[in-house]
């Protein structure tokens, strides 16, 4: 356990489950940079024990209602056998809600699915194919639910209006000085006014779904027996949104071969038969509930997250790295260098992924 989680206040988590913490294993588990989560093992059974972070999610019983409405929506639809992954509710407190107030923080209890592993990276086009798929499930399955019925947890998160605003602000405040290190990122980002207006085009006529919004393979439990998709997880950002939002982070995470702060992008390239796999995998699996027009969407999505993950590094750089960890004081300028060369290939290949799209 983390030092800052004292047994005082785990005794007082526990409690709310009636979990004894003399028959309990506390450990860390994962490596999510938000939350702060752990392995909560007894006698009989494993749960994933987490304490929301309150500075990230300002509203935690949004994400806690958020979270319990999707996950009643995939139960339902378990019932109905439409949905062929797991769910992974919030357990119930003694008190009979979905959560734990303990000292101003907000804890959740959910069951560990056993006989399960994530993964890291993707490592091969079948692999990218069955993350894809799994994504395109999920989606598709709630796309029969109310999705205004999921409030807007971070408002604005993947909209490029604000984000671009957030930049400019940025570079008008200049903070510490760092405009002048920047100055052909910033120059590169303002050129882009056709592909801006082509999403604010496009975004005005796309309907809005409920969306994970942070479809990185790794929010996948695999299972042990089949190596295939059981579960989608971390559900917190889920929010209406755009399917060329969800699609294009699963580009953005998949196909480069370079990690995202990597520096030396001279030497990206991009994996087509990883980007095809993802392609026909997601659009495959949306079957009948994804229109012509989000079909094209997608198209411009594949190349909209990295530009907009990369202009939200830039912004952090220039603001002084107050939203991103970094490990040096060039570390968010690199990253957003490493987007944009990610978004330059990616629009060199449109036309390749326009055609993946269409088979």
């Amino acid at each position: 356990m983390e030092q800052t989680l004292s047994t005082r206040e785990l005794v007082e988590v526990l409690s709310h489950y009636e979990l004894d913490i003399n028959d309990c294993k506390v450990e860390p588990l994962g490596n999510g940079l938000i939350n702060t989560t752990y392995q909560v093992r007894t006698p009989d059974k494993k749960y994933v024990l987490q304490k929301i972070n309150n500075q990230v999610f300002t509203e935690p019983l949004l994400l806690i209602n958020n979270t319990q409405y999707v996950n009643r929506c995939l139960i339902d639809a378990i019932e109905k056998q439409q949905y062929q992954l797991t769910a992974t509710p919030q357990i119930t407190t003694k008190h009979g809600v979905k959560y734990a107030l303990v000292n101003g923080s907000f804890w959740r209890l959910i069951n560990f699915v056993t006989n399960s592993y994530t993964i890291e990276q993707v490592e091969s086009p079948q692999q990218a194919a069955m993350a894809a798929e799994a994504f395109a499930h999920f989606t598709a399955t709630l796309s029969v639910y109310d999705a205004t019925q999921v409030d807007e947890i971070i408002p604005d998160f993947h909209h490029l209006p604000f984000r671009l605003q957030q930049l400019q602000k940025a570079i008008d405040a200049d903070m510490i000085g760092r405009v002048k290190h920047a100055k052909s990122l910033i120059e590169f980002c303002q050129s882009q006014h056709k592909f801006i207006s082509e999403i604010a085009d496009i975004s005005s006529k796309l309907p809005l779904h409920i969306t994970h919004n942070d479809t990185k393979i790794n929010n996948l439990l695999f299972s042990k027996d089949t190596d295939k998709p059981i579960a989608v997880i971390d559900l917190d950002t889920c929010m209406p949104g755009f399917l060329m939002n969800d699609f294009g982070d699963m580009v953005r995470t998949c196909v480069s071969s370079l990690a995202e702060d990597d520096p030396n992008i001279e030497h990206m390239e991009i994996d087509l038969d990883v980007l095809e796999a993802l392609s026909t995998a997601y659009v495959g699996g949306l079957a009948n509930k994804i229109t012509d027009i989000e079909k094209e969407s997608l198209v411009l999505g594949a190349r909209l997250l990295p530009f907009m993950v990369g202009v939200r590094f830039l912004t952090d750089y220039l603001d002084g790295d107050n939203y991103f960890h970094v490990a040096h004081n060039s570390h968010n300028k690199d990253r957003a260098a490493n987007q944009f060369q990610l978004y330059r290939l990616l629009t060199q290949v449109q036309p390749t992924i326009s055609g993946f799209i269409k088979q």
